[in-house]
C-alpha cells in the first residue's frame, strides 16, 4: 500500500445539487474566487495534496507560494497531474477566467496540458506547458452550465514534475439567479432544522414511526411520508434577487393520497392544491422589490400516505435552476454514526421503484432508456432466460405490441405497463430463492474511514452505526428485527456468521463513538473482537480480548471457531506507516485456546470451510512479487496444517480474491473480485478450478457488468494496475453506473445467489467510501437483481441465509498437544516441476526462512538492496536422492522457503512464496511448484527417500543465521580481493572493504548491481522481475554477473568449497545484508558484531 496523501472528494455526476448553500446571508458577491468555494468543489490528482492558495504539496509543512515564472500568486489551487477539479455551478454564473501554468521549479520541468469542460463539453485545450512558460490567461462563458471540470494532464510523457496551478480563478455570477441557502425541514412536531449531511445517493431524514422524507439524488426526487397531524414543510432561504420570478412546484401523491400542497413566498403570495395521482403544479411569483426571500412548501394529508417531490424549480428571464431539496451533500465519507430512522413501511415499493429506474437507466445514470426501450430488453431477455411467467410474458409482449408506434414514448401507459412488468418480473425472481421466506442475517455497518484492503478491519478506522439484524421476510417485506441491540455501546459491526443449525451466531465488534475521518493515524486504542449472538438475539457473550483485531469468524464443523487475528504480530512491507499483519487463528467455542495457526509473513483474510472440511481463505503472497497483486485463494485444514494454493497464486487480473463461498451441491466456489487499494467490493466470480488454478479460464464471472476493479477498471481516484488488461466487452449496463460494486456473496446454487450491491462507485485510498452506499439484492448470472433491503443512511452487508444446512465433515488432526517444534517434508520428484527444470542433476534443497517484518513501515529499515523486502535466514541443506525424492525435518511454526540447487550449491529455481509446519505435523508433496492441474505421476516403487530416515538439516555457513553479509561474506573479500580493492581504489575501481557506507558497507554498495535479485519494482513488470512465476537461473547466483565473472577465472582468485558456498548462498538468499529488522541490532551487524537472532521468526 502506498502512503500517499492524495486528497480525493467524490462528487456526484448531479452537481446541480451541489449549490451555494449559506444558512445565513452575507453580502452577495458579483463574482467568487475559486480558491474560496472549495467546500463544494471535488479536487483529484495523481500525487500529492492539493493547494488551497498554495502549489500543490505532500508533506506537511511543505508547501510553497503559487509561482508561475517570475511570478507569486496570492490566490488559487494548486494541483498535480493528472488532476480534476470539479466545480458545480447550479446556472449561476456568466463566466470564468482563471491563469494557468506550472509551479515554478528551476526551469524546464513538467509538461501540462490544461483543459476545460463545461457540462461534459470541451471548451478549452492549451498547449503543453512547462515551469519556463509565462501563465495562460482563459476568458470563457459557463452561462446556464451545471458544472465546471478543471484538467490538468500530462503530455503523455508521464507526471513527473507536473505541478499545475490555476490562479486568479474568478466566476462571474449572473444575476438572474439567486444565492439559494440550505433547506429548511420541519416533520410533524418536531422543531425545524436544516438536515443532517447525507452521503451518496441516498437519505432518510424524519423520525421513526412518524413523518419521514426519503431521497434519491440520482432520481433527483424525495417522497415524503405524511400522516395526521404529521405534516412535512420546507422552506428555502433565497437572496441577491436582481428580477422578477418565479417558483414551481410539482407533486405527485402515490396511490390514494388525500391532502393539501402548500406553496407560499415570505413577501406574500400563497397557493394550494389539493394532492392526486396525477402531477399537481403549484406556481408563486415574486418580484426585484426583495433582494432576500424565503420559500415555503408544506404537505398536508388526511391519511397515512405518499408524495413524491418530483421538482422546485427557480425562472428568471428563461433561467431556469432547480432548488435543491436534499440535505446537504458530503463530498466525502464522514466519521460520525448515520441517523438510524426505522423506515415508514410505505416507503419500501417505493425505494424498490427507485431501484428499477436506476437499474434501467430511467432517469439516472451514464447510459439511458425509455420506458418503451427498457419493456423490449425485458421482454427480449425473457427469450433467453425466463424472468416471467409465461402468461405473464404472453400479457406483456401483447401489451408492448398494442403500444408500440400508436403512444408516444413520453405518455402515461408506458409507464404503468413498465411498472406491472417489473412487478411480474419481481415476484417469478424472487419465487426462485430456494429458502422462501426464511429470515436472512445482515448486519448495518459503515464502512471504516479509510479504503484499503488491509485498513477496512482495524478497528482504529472503525466508524459507529448499525448492528446485527434480521430480515425477516425476505422480498415479502423490509421489516428487520435488531439482534442484542441492548448488549453493545455505539460501535461498528462486520462479518455476522450463523451455524449450519442456525442456532448460534457469531460477529464481529468494535466499540467507538467516532470514526477516524479519514486520517492514515485513526483512533489508535480501538479494537474488533469478536461475539457470540444467539439466534433470538436475547443474549451476547464477548469471546475475544486484548488489544488484538479479531474478526471474520466462521464455525468450523466440529464446533470451535476460525477466524483471522493480528495476534501473531508483525507489519505489513509496502506502506508507510505500516499495517499489523493479520493471519489464521482458532479457538474453542468459549472462545479458550486461541492458537495462531498461520505463519505466512503478511495478511490473510476470510476462512470459509468448504463441502470437504478443509478451509479456503485469502492469503497476500507478494514475497519478492509486486504487491499490489498476489492477494489469491489457498486452502488448509482445520489444524492448520497442508497450506496449500487453491487458486490464482500465479494470476494478475483480478487483483485478488475475497469473499470465498462454498456453492450448494457444487465443488466450485463464490467470490468478489476486489481492488488491492480499496475495500473489498466489485464483481462476484464463480471459481471452478478443475478448469485449472491461474488466470481467467476457471473463471466465470456473474456480474460481467463489473469490470474486475483497479485491474480492468480505475479505482477512484487513481489506482490502475500496470497492465492495465481490457475489461470484456462494454455494454450500457457497464457504462450505466460507473464504479458499482458488489460484496458480500452468498450461494444458493452456481446462478443464484444473494450479495451487496452499491450503486455508487467505489472509493480507494486514502478516503473511506459512503457510509449507505450499499443495499441487500437477490442477484443470478443472467443479470437480474431484485433489492431485498436497503437503509438509506447506511449500509447492509453480508447478507446470510438463516435456512439450518448440512454440516461439513470433521477433519481429524493427526496432531499430538505435546509434539515436539517440527515435523517432516516429504517430496516425491523435485523434477515435477512448473515451469520445467533444466535437464541437470538437482542435488539438494536449501531451506530458506522467510522473517515476517518486526517494525512498521516500508524499508523502515531495510535489510538489504530488495525494495520492501522479508527478512531472510537460511537455515541449511538436505540431500535429494538420485529418483528426485527428499525426506526431511525442518523446524515447526515459521516460513519456509525452498530452492533446487545443482552440484555446485546453485539455486536452479527459488520460490518466491512460503510454507509451514505445524508441530508434528508431516506434509507430503508430489513436485517443486508442479503442475497441480494434471494427475500426479504413478509411483510404482518406494522412493529412495523413503527407504531410509527423515534427513536432518545441514547447518549453511557461519552468517547465514542470523543472516549477516559482513560475517558471510566478507571474510571471503578479506582473503581474495582486498589486494586490489581497498580503501584506496580509484573511483573507478570496486571498493571491497567492510567499511560502513551508507546504509551497508563499500563492498556490498559495489557488489550488488552485479547480483540477480528479485524486488517488486524491478524492471518493467511484469518481466522486469519475473513474474508472476518464477524461471529457474534467472534469479540468485545462477542468475548473476558476479558468479560468471569468477567462473571465468578473474586475475588469479580460486575460491574454495567453503567460501563459494558463502558467496553462493548469499546471493541465493536474495543477497540481503542484514538478518533482522531492529535498527540496534542492524547497526551491530553493520560492523560484523554478532547478535542473538531476529525479533520476530
Amino acid at each position: 500500500m502506498r502512503s500517499s496523501l492524495l486528497h480525493f472528494l467524490l462528487s456526484l455526476s448531479f452537481s446541480f445539487l451541489l449549490c451555494l448553500a449559506v444558512p445565513v446571508f452575507a453580502e452577495v458577491k458579483p463574482s467568487d474566487d475559486l480558491s474560496e468555494l472549495v467546500d463544494n468543489i471535488s479536487i483529484s490528482q495523481g500525487w500529492g495534496n492539493p493547494g488551497i492558495n498554495t502549489a500543490a504539496w505532500m508533506a506537511e509543512g511543505s508547501q510553497q507560494p503559487l509561482r508561475i515564472g517570475d511570478t507569486v500568486f496570492e490566490k488559487g489551487i494548486g494541483t498535480h497531474a493528472q488532476g480534476a477539479i470539479r466545480i458545480p455551478l447550479n446556472k449561476g454564473y456568466n463566466t470564468f477566467s482563471a491563469k494557468t501554468g506550472v509551479q515554478w521549479q528551476g526551469g524546464g520541468k513538467g509538461s501540462v496540458v490544461f483543459k476545460v469542460q463545461v457540462d461534459g463539453k470541451s471548451v478549452y485545450t492549451g498547449k503543453s506547458m512547462s515551469d519556463s512558460d509565462t501563465p495562460a490567461a482563459l476568458h470563457l462563458s459557463v452561462q446556464g452550465a451545471d458544472e465546471l471540470l478543471l484538467l490538468s494532464h500530462d503530455n503523455g510523457d508521464g507526471i513527473s514534475c507536473d505541478m499545475a496551478n490555476w490562479v486568479d480563478a474568478q466566476l462571474i455570477r449572473d444575476t438572474r439567479v439567486p444565492v439559494i441557502g440550505v433547506p429548511v425541514w420541519k416533520f410533524g412536531s418536531k422543531d425545524a432544522s436544516p438536515l443532517a449531511e447525507m452521503e451518496g445517493s441516498f437519505a432518510l431524514a424524519g423520525q421513526s414511526g412518524n413523518a419521514q422524507a426519503a431521497f434519491c439524488v440520482p432520481l433527483r426526487c424525495a417522497t415524503l411520508f405524511t400522516s395526521p397531524g404529521q405534516d412535512i414543510a420546507v422552506s428555502f432561504p433565497l437572496a441577491g434577487i436582481s428580477e422578477s420570478f418565479t417558483i414551481e412546484a410539482q407533486l405527485q401523491g402515490v396511490g390514494t393520497a388525500k391532502g393539501i400542497a402548500t406553496l407560499s413566498l415570505a413577501s406574500g403570495e400563497t397557493v394550494r392544491q389539493p394532492l392526486t395521482e396525477d402531477v399537481t403544479t403549484l406556481t408563486v411569483r415574486g418580484n426585484s422589490g426583495t433582494a432576500e426571500e424565503s420559500l415555503t412548501l408544506t404537505i398536508q394529508t388526511n391519511c397515512s400516505a405518499l408524495v413524491r417531490l418530483k421538482s422546485l424549480t427557480y425562472s428568471c428571464d428563461g433561467i431556469k435552476t432547480p432548488l435543491p431539496f436534499f440535505p446537504p451533500q458530503r463530498l466525502a465519507a464522514g466519521s460520525d454514526a448515520p441517523p438510524a430512522i426505522a423506515m415508514q413501511p410505505l416507503l419500501e415499493q417505493e425505494i424498490i421503484e427507485w431501484d428499477w429506474r436506476m437499474q434501467d437507466g430511467i432517469g439516472a445514470g451514464a447510459t439511458r432508456n425509455s420506458y418503451a426501450d427498457a419493456i423490449k430488453k425485458a421482454l427480449a431477455s425473457h427469450e433467453h432466460t425466463p424472468v416471467f411467467h409465461e402468461e405473464d410474458s404472453e400479457y406483456l409482449s401483447r401489451c408492448f405490441q398494442e403500444l408500440t408506434g400508436k403512444t408516444p414514448d413520453d405518455a402515461p401507459a408506458w409507464e404503468i405497463l413498465w411498472r406491472c412488468l417489473h412487478q411480474k418480473k419481481r415476484d417469478f425472481f424472487l419465487a426462485q430463492m430456494p429458502s422462501g421466506n426464511t429470515p436472512l442475517l445482515f448486519v448495518k455497518h459503515a464502512p471504516g474511514g479509510f479504503s484499503h484492503q488491509l485498513t477496512q478491519y482495524y478497528g482504529r478506522y472503525a466508524r459507529p452505526g448499525g448492528g446485527v439484524f434480521v430480515l425477516e421476510a425476505p422480498g415479502a417485506s423490509m421489516r428487520v428485527r435488531a439482534l442484542a441491540e441492548s448488549h453493545f455501546p455505539d460501535g461498528s459491526f462486520m462479518h455476522p456468521e450463523i451455524s449450519t443449525d442456525g442456532g448460534r451466531i457469531l460477529v464481529a465488534f468494535c466499540a467507538t463513538e467516532i470514526g477516524a475521518g479519514g486520517s492514515f493515524d485513526g483512533n489508535p486504542g480501538h479494537f474488533f473482537n469478536l461475539y457470540e449472538i444467539s439466534a433470538d438475539g436475547a443474549e451476547a457473550k464477548r469471546l475475544t480480548r486484548g488489544n488484538f483485531d479479531d474478526f471474520a469468524p466462521k464455525f468450523l464443523p466440529d464446533g470451535d471457531v476460525i477466524f483471522i487475528s493480528t495476534r501473531r504480530g508483525g507489519w505489513h512491507r509496502c506502506g508507510t506507516p505500516g499495517c499489523e499483519v493479520y493471519t489464521l487463528a482458532r479457538m474453542q467455542a468459549d472462545g479458550q485456546n486461541i492458537q495462531v495457526l498461520s505463519f505466512h509473513e503478511t495478511q490473510e483474510w476470510d476462512p470459509v470451510v468448504l463441502h470437504d472440511g478443509r478451509v479456503v481463505y485469502t492469503r497476500w503472497d507478494y514475497v519478492d512479487r509486486h504487491a499490489v497483486h498476489y492477494q489469491q485463494l489457498w486452502v488448509t485444514r482445520p489444524d492448520g496444517t497442508n497450506p496449500a494454493i487453491f487458486y490464482g497464486n500465479n494470476t494478475l487480473n483480478p487483483v485478488g480474491v475475497w469473499e470465498t463461498r462454498p456453492v450448494p451441491g457444487s465443488d466450485k466456489v463464490i467470490a468478489t473480485a476486489a481492488p488491492h487499494h480499496g475495500m473489498t467490493a466489485g464483481s462476484i466470480i464463480l471459481i471452478d478450478t478443475s478448469k485449472g488454478m491461474d488466470d481467467l479460464e476457471p473463471l466465470t464471472r456473474l456480474t460481467p457488468e463489473v469490470p474486475f476493479p483497479e485491474s480492468e477498471a480505475v479505482l477512484l481516484p487513481h489506482w490502475r494496475s500496470e497492465l492495465r488488461p481490457d475489461p470484456p466487452a462494454v455494454t450500457p449496463e457497464m457504462e450505466r453506473w460507473p464504479g458499482q460494486c458488489y460484496k458480500n456473496p452468498w450461494a444458493f446454487s452456481e446462478k443464484l445467489f444473494l450479495a451487496a450491491y452499491s450503486f455508487d462507485p467505489l472509493i480507494g485510498e486514502p478516503k473511506g467510501n459512503f457510509a449507505n452506499t450499499f443495499g441487500i439484492y437477490l442477484v443470478d448470472a443472467s443479470g437480474n437483481k431484485e433489492l431485498l433491503y436497503r437503509d438509506l443512511n447506511i449500509s447492509s452487508l453480508s447478507p446470510l441465509s438463516m435456512q439450518p444446512r448440512k454440516n461439513p465433515p470433521v477433519l481429524p488432526s493427526a496432531l499430538q498437544p505435546d509434539a515436539a517444534p517440527e515435523g517432516t517434508f516429504y517430496l516425491q520428484d523435485v523434477y515435477e516441476s512448473d515451469p520445467r527444470l533444466p535437464e541437470e542433476k538437482i542435488t539438494h534443497l536449501r531451506l530458506v526462512q522467510v522473517l515476517p517484518k518486526s517494525t512498521p513501515g516500508a524499508n523502515n529499515p531495510t535489510v538489504g538492496a530488495a525494495n520492501a523486502s522479508p527478512g531472510r535466514q537460511v537455515l541449511g541443506t538436505v540431500p535429494v536422492e538420485e529418483d528426485g525424492s527428499a525426506y526431511f525435518k525442518a523446524p515447526s511454526g515459521i516460513g519456509i522457503a525452498f530452492q533446487a540447487l545443482d552440484a555446485s550449491g546453485q539455486a536452479v529455481q527459488v520460490m518466491r512464496s512460503l510454507t509451514y509446519l505445524q508441530p508434528g505435523e508431516n506434509v507430503s508433496c508430489v513436485g517443486c511448484h508442479e503442475t497441480r492441474s494434471s494427475t500426479p505421476p504413478t509411483v510404482s516403487v518406494r522412493s529412495q527417500a523413503l527407504r531410509r530416515a527423515p534427513s536432518e538439516i545441514t547447518p549453511a555457513p557461519d552468517g547465514s543465521r542470523p543472516l549477516s553479509y559482513p560475517i558471510l561474506v566478507q571474510p571471503v573479500l578479506d582473503k581474495h580481493c582486498l589486494s586490489c580493492h581497498d580503501a584506496e581504489a580509484t573511483q573507478s575501481e570496486l571498493k571491497l572493504t567492510g567499511a560502513p557506507e551508507g546504509r551497508y558497507t563499500q563492498s556490498y554498495n559495489a557488489l550488488i548491481p552485479h547480483v540477480s535479485f528479485s524486488y517488486w519494482g524491478r524492471g518493467q513488470f511484469p518481466a522486469g522481475n519475473c513474474e508472476p512465476g518464477t524461471q529457474p537461473g534467472f534469479f540468485g547466483a545462477r542468475g548473476s554477473h558476479l558468479t560468471q565473472l569468477l567462473l571465468n577465472g578473474h586475475y588469479d582468485v580460486k575460491l574454495d568449497k567453503d567460501e563459494w558456498e558463502r558467496l553462493i548462498t548469499w546471493m541465493d538468499a536474495n543477497a540481503l545484508f542484514y538478518g533482522t529488522f531492529n535498527k540496534k541490532d542492524q547497526a551491530r551487524q553493520q560492523m560484523a558484531e554478532r547478535i542473538a537472532g531476529p525479533e520476530l521468526e
